[in-house]
């Protein structure tokens, strides 16, 4: 269905003057039925010459309703369109990046939205003309487009847009700093940072003139960089000539006009003329010089100048103009191309001179070498001398010496300057004065005068060469004594002697055997020999003499192809003439050993061989002239190709047969078909003719005979139900004194009335490795030489069979396959087919009947095919190992039985931890048994055995005091207060604490509580080690400390222990201190951990008579003030001890009084 909308405006102004203009607009929608909604639009526009633009007209409603009509009539009549209804003012943007940009959208039909679309972000409108605007278009990837939708259709328009940007630079650069007349060079100009490419264009001028200009085809739409290059060449007359290029980017009648245009600078070029330049010297005048070394060389002139310089690859000199003479050096010259060029300008002339420079490297090696490890008298050989990185090529000589006599040089014209790997071949004829003869090559670098003297040599190592004399050698035994092996297939050879000598062994381009000294038995032996130019060689050395035996190997090739034609010849043959039939044998060999016999029938008629002793395959022809003659019509020619290859060939000899041609002989009477093939009783029919003035021309047939007609040139044959199998109808033609006769060739045939198939007398099922036999019986078929039985194993045909009875009549026929039975085939399907092949004139396709499908059943002995290694959960049994028709295959299915050692198990004895191991699995019935080892894990879920209570010594590493069960291996994670231990763990001495341990496996988990004690030794407290008392005060020392066991403790002084001891702490009491009592005290504390000691000073000051005295006065205050507040401090008095000092970590030691508070 065809939906059109219509909107348009027609109005007629007419007024003082006539009618102005006329405008049109009209949309009509597309079909919809093909498969989118776009709709065309168009716009016409028909106006006086006089006026330029007309946007809109308003006019009065029944015009508007009438011009809507009108059109819309007229624009159905003649357009269908294809387009959105949507205008862009301007239609196409081209804008520079970074600029603004604005683009309205407007559309003339009526619509529910308008809206511009910019990577899926809506700006809706809601007025006919919408306006899309960028302050700055950044986006070189943008793609706006406008969308409106209305009742009729919702479709979209891309506005074409294109971003601009100049290029940042233009650049034009030559590679050289000087330019040879002559010469060519190339100047490029590079261009960077441009968009888009594509409508770039890049202009080369010489001087003022537009010489070339190169565009782009890249569409990428981001800036680029782009070069572009002029090749020129460099002509004296351009010498000051300025060469620039321009980046112009062409955007079209849209774009900025003129184009945007960005240009290099002037590049100025100077030609110098090549000519014999007289003006200038070098010292010295030619250099050769050894590739890495250091080169200098003098440029002089004797004349006033304007500049004379070098310019090379490497060490150039800038022009100088007040100097005479410059110079070019390089201390490591390694540029093997390297060319230096002196240049001067005068106010005449500006001309270069090339100073000629040979870089020389010696060779890295020069070795010797020959193909062969033997040599044979009387045979050519090569020798080889391989000369490794030299150069120049051009300046090598190798000289070839034998002994000291040089017998041979060669030189060579490669113009590589750079080192190069090069070969010299110098060829011998092995002569047995020549046994024993050392030949050496040598590799010289002739680089004239300035060269090196003598010039720089290389020679290889000698090469001494041994000859075997090729005489009867009668010290050697081949067994076999020739070999005829087929390409590709494996060869073995025996070479014995049964005499002492020096070294046995073999020669050959496959499978050589090194020379052995202690075997008198050597063989040459070849998986898969592929050389059609074998010639192994056994040789064998002794005191006395050195000779070589050849051993006879025919390599042989049956042919790929053998195929039978009659040449240029198409058609039938024309009875008397003569023919040639073409026997094709492609890819034989060896051709001297090939017999091509022909054959007429299966009578042997002519047979050729060949006299080419080439041994690798050729294609070779054989022909056969024969006489056509009317008894040959239809008789079938073949040839056969034989390689006849003697008493150690394959016997019977190989062949190859080609198809048989059937041959065809015209004689002046034609039949028309030329040969019947027809079923029994059904009707037949056969026109003879001739083309010649005859007597008379008839049938003679037991069925249907045609007396003979004088006044016809054709005469048929007809039978309605042939019913004869033997009928031989033949015509006949009186012609001169003869009569000529032509026998038709009749097939009468016949389909099976059954074809069955059996297994003779065998039963039931088939046992593997037996051979039975399978029985196709056809019933009834004729004729049955054309009979092809045809056996088919699934849909596989694995036998065809065929019959030479030449009985015409029906006759029952038996096929007989035999067959191994093979557990493969239990269940396979065979059936058997009689197929009729009576020849192109018989039914296509051929008649065949098929047996019913016959279904073997093999039984056979059971097969392990894997044992797998199985990890049963505890208590499951045996029988539930995963046995599968994959693993253990049996026809009947298998008893399983089990074993371990010596002992049968019952399968559905339940597996306990204790009984993984290996087990023997067995499967059998009545045709066998096969068994296999498995190796049996009983897994179980985790358990733990530990020591209640722990001890390690601190820093120490941990290991489980525990005995941990469980198949898998469980995982062993140690907490302490619920936080996990890392392992390896070495507990610290604070570290005691009552441990959980964890066990898991995938069958679950166990815990367990572990006291772990930290034994460590001694430590004590900090305590101050430094004491000043009085005298004749009582004094108290105490020592603590910590270990695990409880350190015991005790003092010593001078080497002297104190009776007084203790566990954990000590005390000791000086009473009524004196002078003698100062000293070092030590503090001793050991366990069987460790021992530890701290040593104490403690010094005794004396006291002064008044000092005395104040001292009573003060006691007698503090007696006084104590016994005040006795009562106070009664009870801190019991909980603490009196007249001693105890020592502090964060204070000094401070003597107590006696029996008061600190």
């Amino acid at each position: 269905m065809l939906r059109n909308t219509f909107s348009g405006f027609l109005c007629l102004a007419c007024s003082r003057i006539s009618c102005s203009f006329l405008i049109i607009r009209h949309f009509i929608p597309r079909f919809l039925n093909a498969g989118t909604n776009k709709p065309f639009y168009n716009t016409f526009l028909i106006h006086p010459s006089s006026l330029t633009h007309i946007t809109e007209i308003i006019c009065l409603v029944p015009t508007m309703l009438l011009s809507h009509l009108l059109i819309s009539i007229l624009l159905v009549t003649l357009t269908h369109g294809d387009d959105c209804p949507i205008s862009f003012e301007p239609m196409e943007v081209m804008v520079k990046y970074g600029d603004s940009v604005s683009v309205n959208c407007s559309t003339v039909i009526s619509h529910q939205d308008l809206r511009w679309e910019v990577f899926n972000t809506e700006i809706n409108m809601t007025e006919d003309r919408s306006s899309w605007t960028v302050d700055k278009l950044t986006d070189w990837e943008i793609q706006p487009s406008c969308v409106v939708i209305s009742n009729e259709t919702q479709c979209s328009q891309n506005l074409t847009i294109t971003i601009y940007k100049t290029p940042d630079s233009v650049s034009i650069r030559t590679g050289e700093h000087i330019m040879m007349e002559g010469s060519t060079y190339e100047l490029q100009c590079d261009v960077v940072n441009v968009a888009p490419v594509q409508n770039l264009i890049v202009k080369w001028y010489k001087g003022e003139t537009l010489v070339h200009n190169e565009t782009f085809t890249d569409t990428t739409k981001t800036p680029m960089n782009k070069s572009s290059t002029l090749q020129i060449t460099a002509d004296r007359r351009d010498d000051g000539v300025q060469y620039r290029c321009e980046a112009e980017l062409e955007l079209g009648a849209e774009g900025p006009q003129p184009p945007p245009t960005v240009s290099s600078e002037r590049i100025n070029i100077t030609v110098y003329s090549i000519d014999e330049c007289t003006l200038l010297q070098f010292n010295p005048q030619r250099v050769v010089v050894r590739y890495g070394s250091s080169v200098s060389v003098d440029c002089s002139t004797n004349i006033t100048h304007d500049g004379i310089g070098w310019e090379a690859s490497e060490g150039s000199v800038s022009m100088k103009r007040d100097q005479n003479l410059i110079t070019w050096s390089v201390q490591s010259l390694r540029r093997w191309d390297i060319q230096p060029q002196c240049y001067i300008r005068t106010n005449m002339t500006k001309c270069v001179s090339l100073l000629p420079v040979v870089i020389y490297k010696t060779p890295d090696s020069v070795s010797i070498r020959t193909g062969e490890h033997i040599m044979i008298e009387g045979s050519t050989y090569e020798l080889h001398c391989d000369v490794e990185n030299v150069a120049p090529v051009q300046n090598l000589i190798v000289k070839w010496y034998k002994g000291e006599t040089l017998v041979h040089t060669e030189t060579f014209t490669d113009t590589t300057k750079t080192p190069v790997n090069n070969a010299s071949t110098l060829q011998i004829a092995a002569d047995r004065r020549d046994d024993g003869v050392q030949y050496r090559c040598e590799a010289e670098l002739e680089l004239g005068a300035e060269g090196p003297q003598p010039p720089p040599t290389v020679s290889s190592e000698n090469l001494k060469i041994t000859v075997y004399s090729i005489d009867e050698c009668t010290l050697l035994q081949f067994n076999p004594q020739r070999v005829v092996v087929r390409y590709g297939s494996s060869v073995s050879v025996d070479c014995s002697t049964n005499i002492t000598h020096d070294g046995i062994g073999w020669e050959a381009s496959e499978g050589s055997v090194s020379m052995k000294r202690d075997q008198n038995l050597i063989t040459w032996s070849v998986q898969s020999l592929r050389r059609w130019d074998i010639q192994p060689q056994c040789y064998i050395r002794t005191n006395m003499t050195k000779c070589v035996s050849l051993l006879p190997v025919v390599i042989y090739k049956t042919p790929d192809s053998v195929s039978i034609s009659t040449g240029d010849h198409t058609g039938p043959m024309t009875e008397g003439s003569t023919y040639e039939l073409h026997c094709d044998v492609e890819n034989v060999a060896p051709v001297q050993n090939l017999i091509v016999k022909w054959y007429k029938g299966e009578t042997l008629e002519h047979d050729e061989t060949f006299t080419d002793t080439t041994k690798t395959p050729v294609n070779k022809a054989s022909i056969h002239q024969i006489t056509a003659d009317r008894r040959d019509d239809g008789v079938q020619y073949r040839c056969e190709a034989e390689l006849e290859l003697g008493a150690d060939g394959p016997q019977p000899p190989p062949t190859v047969t080609s198809k048989h041609f059937i041959i065809t002989v015209q004689s002046l009477l034609q039949f028309n078909p030329q040969r019947v093939v027809v079923r029994y009783g059904s009707s037949v029919s056969v026109d003879c003719s001739t083309t010649i003035t005859h007597k008379g021309i008839g049938w003679e047939a037991s069925e249907g005979s045609v007396s003979m007609k004088k006044d016809q040139n054709l005469i048929t044959w007809s039978v309605q139900s042939l019913r004869q199998w033997d009928i031989q109808p033949q015509c006949y033609m009186n012609y001169g004194s003869e009569q000529l006769e032509l026998p038709l060739s009749v097939t009468v045939y016949k389909t099976p009335d059954s074809v069955s198939i059996s297994t003779g007398d065998h039963t039931g099922p088939m046992t593997e490795g037996s051979t039975y036999e399978l029985h196709c019986d056809v019933v009834n078929v004729a004729p049955v030489q054309n009979l092809i039985v045809k056996w088919y194993k699934g849909e596989t045909l694995v036998h065809n069979e065929t019959f030479t009875d030449t009985t015409k009549t029906p006759v029952n026929k038996s096929s007989t396959l035999q067959i191994t039975a093979d557990r493969r085939d239990d269940g396979v399907q065979y059936r058997c087919e009689a197929e009729l092949e009576l020849g192109a004139e018989g039914p296509q396709p051929p008649p065949s009947v098929t047996s019913e499908n016959l279904k073997i059943t093999v039984h056979y002995k059971p097969k392990i095919f894997f044992c797998n290694h199985w990890a049963p959960k505890i208590q499951s049994t045996l029988s539930l190992y995963p046995t599968s028709y994959y693993s253990i295959v049996a026809n009947p299915s298998p008893t399983i039985s089990w074993g371990r050692g010596s002992l049968s198990l019952n399968a559905s004895m339940f597996l306990e931890k204790y009984h993984s191991g290996e087990y023997k699995i067995t499967a059998s019935n009545e045709h066998g048994a096969s068994s296999c080892i498995i190796n049996i894990t009983v897994e179980y879920s985790p358990g733990l055995n530990c020591i209640e209570n722990f001890k390690i010594q601190e820093k120490t590493l941990f290991e489980l005091p525990c005995s941990v069960e469980g198949v898998p291996e469980p995982d062993i994670f140690l907490y302490k207060n619920g936080k996990l231990i890392s392992f390896p763990y070495y507990p610290s001495w604070n570290d005691s604490a009552l441990y959980n341990l964890t066990a898991s496996n995938k069958y679950g988990s166990v815990y367990h509580p572990l006291q772990i004690n930290i034994l460590y030794a001694p430590v004590f407290y900090p305590m101050n080690g430094k004491m000043e008392v009085v005298a004749d005060g009582n004094i108290t020392l105490n020592c603590s400390s910590s270990g695990n066991p409880e350190p015991h403790m005790w003092w010593s002084f001078k080497n002297a222990n104190f009776s007084s001891t203790g566990v954990r702490y000590v005390t000791l009491n000086i009473p009524k201190a004196t002078s003698t009592d100062s000293g070092e005290y030590i503090c001793s504390a050991t366990n069987r951990i460790g021992h530890k000691k701290k040593t104490f000073s403690l010094e005794i000051k004396e006291n002064s008579s008044s000092t005395h005295f104040l001292a009573v006065y003060i006691l007698f205050l503090l007696v006084g003030l104590i016994l005040i507040n006795i009562l106070c401090l009664y009870m801190w008095r019991k909980r603490k001890s009196s007249g001693h000092y105890r020592i502090h970590s964060d204070q000094e030691m401070k003597p107590l009084s006696n029996g008061g508070p600190r």
